[in-house]
């Protein structure tokens, strides 16, 4: 049996039962194939993006498929999981292991607003299809091409993710970045003037260079052999989690450094700090066995200077460089004119326009190139969106008035003849005078008759024009929508790039308080405890006033006032005696205990506390009816803190003591 080959042609499907089958292969296991499928704009016969370039630069990989937006599109979504349909001008790859179902965002939408971005989308499209068929095994010279020899040759050029080869034969090939390490940018593996030695697939040709790639255990050498104890070098952030980041040296080789190397403020969220992807400063430090250990805690990225990454090939370019502080992201215009299809472009420049030199606003003849009933000049017959044939000229022309020159109008037996005659056009003025005109009852039934008919007539005409602007209404309101969504995305973009800005500022700026006080501490200078009141529990109240107004928004601030609480008598001593928490900690906690947000947060485990350890132990209360509780102020720490207090019949609170996790006692 003969494994089935990719089809060679681009695939149209044209009805709601063709969409619904699309939508159902799509969802296929052991589908052999990726599948790029275009949709064509509203209102438009053709996409935006090429569908035939798309297919040559994806033979024998992917297949092609284009969709209308309308009925058909609506059919094909309608069988899609959420968040994965395409339509109105959108693209997107479908790969052949189904990720994608559920988790959208590993196929992602590919707008195109006019031909001009055809080139931008497609190389997108392009490159998806390449990822996925790498990760499907169907790409590289041992299926893609039997026939295919080994060559060497010198890089050329990169550009973007594609590299450009002479090889040794006098010939060109290409090299694609997700063939080579999919992570990185091929500008960071490969550099013009390279040799280079792969597998060459004649009919694409596509050099796969993987065989000459070294593995992690090769590339995890070369990083102890580069970087010795004491550097500061560079790392990208692989993963970031509550108690550590994962940090790689190289591609596959990974170092996790834990919570206590970053930061020593309890309070810091290690996912504020870091952004996967961020190239960031670390330096090694001794690890057993010859192992690999960093600390980022100690670097001050204005002073240190990092060792240069190392290349992952012979004669490469370092693979990571340091992260340079992108200037601050303007604001986008809400006026300006963006074109996201021909008719939202119409509207958007008219709303964009001064008020002061405004053009009138388009008419329906404009925006739909029809014109309501009613007196005017009359619609050429056969002009799109007026009826064909010489009644539609009644519809917009009204009564005729009397010409100069003393030429009277048509009269109602001029009518009757032209009907007569076969509809050709009405007779000349001149003409007219030569007709009988009917007069008494036949006059006038003929005149009701004509009357009745320039109703219907009108009636007729205004139907179809309001079918017309129902339906133009809806192509603009889905011009409008993919409009908008364009612009979120974008703005999503640049939101999350602003983001990463600032966790990169504030963790250099919390580092630099670190090293400030660690060398006030080297030099014997006693670091001032922030107080303002000479009282204690003055000083405590303030304290925790204070972080209430910076933890609760505005806007949740009347949700949330703080309740009124009482200290016990033990509590500004456990305060002190108890180490190994920070202060800050216990005020935050507070804060979130007199709030009742405390028991909807996992990480602080609140519960009654019992008089032992077991399950069915009685509760501890008081007398007064007050009921004893338990929060915890660590986790997963040896003699992990908790925080005691009694929760009063009133609603009030009374603060007992900070202990230890093996301290039951109120």
């Amino acid at each position: 049996m003969t494994e089935p080959r990719v089809p060679a042609r681009v695939r149209r499907v044209t009805s709601e039962d063709q969409a619904r089958e699309l939508a159902a292969t799509l969802q296929r296991q052991g589908r052999g194939w990726p599948v790029v499928v275009i949709s064509t704009p509203a209102g438009y016969d053709a996409p935006f993006v090429d569908p035939q370039r798309v297919l040559d630069d994806v033979a024998g990989l992917a297949e092609v498929v284009v969709i209308p937006t309308g009925d058909v599109s609506w059919a094909f979504s309608s069988g899609m999981p959420p968040d994965t349909q395409v339509y109105g001008g959108a693209s997107r790859v479908y790969g052949t292991d189904l990720e994608w179902v559920h988790q959208p965002r590993r196929s992602p939408l590919h707008f195109a607003y006019s031909q001009d971005e055809d080139a931008r989308v497609r190389d997108r499209l392009v490159s998806d299809v390449m990822r996925f068929a790498v990760r499907a095994g169907i790409v590289g010279a041992a299926r893609s091409a039997p026939d295919a020899t080994t060559v060497d040759g010198k890089v050329l050029g990169v550009l973007g993710t594609r590299a450009l080869v002479s090889t040794d034969d006098g010939g060109q090939a290409t090299i694609a970045e997700e063939l080579v390490f999919p992570s990185v940018a091929l500008a960071r593996v490969l550099a013009p003037g390279m040799r280079v030695v792969g597998v060459l697939d004649p009919v694409r040709r596509l050099l796969d260079v993987r065989g000459m790639l070294p593995d992690a255990d090769a590339l995890r050498r070369a990083v102890n052999a580069a970087y010795r104890v004491g550097q500061v070098v560079l790392g990208r952030v692989e993963s970031v989690e509550d108690d550590g980041v994962r940090i790689a040296l190289a591609p596959g080789v990974l170092v996790r450094v834990r919570r206590a190397e970053i930061t020593g403020n309890d309070l810091d969220l290690l996912s504020d700090l870091f952004t996967k992807g961020e190239v960031v400063l670390a330096r090694r430090v001794p690890a057993p066995l010859d192992g690999l250990a960093l600390r980022l805690d100690d670097v001050d990225e204005s002073e240190d200077e990092p060792v240069p990454a190392i290349a992952l090939l012979d004669g490469g370019p370092p693979w990571l460089e340091p992260q340079q502080a992108e200037p601050p992201l303007a604001e986008p215009s809400l006026v300006a004119p963006v074109e996201t299809g021909r008719s939202l472009g119409v509207l958007r420049q008219v709303e964009a326009a001064p008020s002061a030199e405004a053009a009138p606003p388009p008419t329906p003849a404009d925006l739909f190139g029809v014109r309501p009933a009613g007196p005017g000049p009359a619609v050429e017959p056969g002009r799109e969106g007026a009826a064909a044939g010489p009644r539609a000229a009644s519809v917009d022309a009204g009564p005729v008035p009397t010409p100069p020159g003393g030429q009277r109008k048509p009269t109602p037996g001029d009518v009757a003849a032209w009907h007569a005659g076969g509809q050709d056009a009405l007779p000349s003025p001149a003409a007219s005078e030569a007709l009988p005109e009917p007069t008494g009852k036949a006059a006038r039934d003929l005149s009701l008759s004509l009357d009745a008919a320039r109703s219907q007539v009108t009636a007729l005409g205004k139907e179809l024009l309001d079918d017309k602007v129902k339906r133009r209404q809806v192509e603009l309101e889905v011009d409008r929508l993919l409009g908008r969504v364009g612009e979120l995305t974008e703005r999503l973009d640049r939101s999350e790039r602003r983001a990463e800005q600032q966790a990169t500022a504030l963790r250099k700026a919390r580092q630099e308080a670190a090293r400030l006080r660690r060398r006030l501490g080297d030099a014997g200078v006693e670091v001032p405890e922030e107080r303002y009141f000479v009282d204690d529990e003055e000083q405590l109240r303030f304290e925790v006033l204070a972080e209430w107004a910076r933890a609760i928004p505005a806007a949740e601030k009347p949700l949330r006032p703080l309740a009124d609480y009482t200290l016990g008598t033990r509590f500004l001593a456990s305060l002190t005696d108890v180490e190994g928490v920070s202060r800050d900690r216990v005020v935050w906690t507070l804060v979130m205990v007199l709030t009742g947000l405390a028991p909807e947060m996992n990480g602080l485990q609140v519960h009654r506390l019992r008089t032992g350890a077991g399950g069915d132990d009685p509760i501890r209360h008081r007398d007064d009816g007050a009921v004893c509780w338990r929060v915890s102020l660590q986790v997963n720490t040896p003699s992990a803190r908790r925080l005691h207090y009694w929760k009063l019949p009133g609603g009030a609170y009374e603060l007992s003591r900070v202990v230890v996790h093996d301290d039951v006692e109120p």
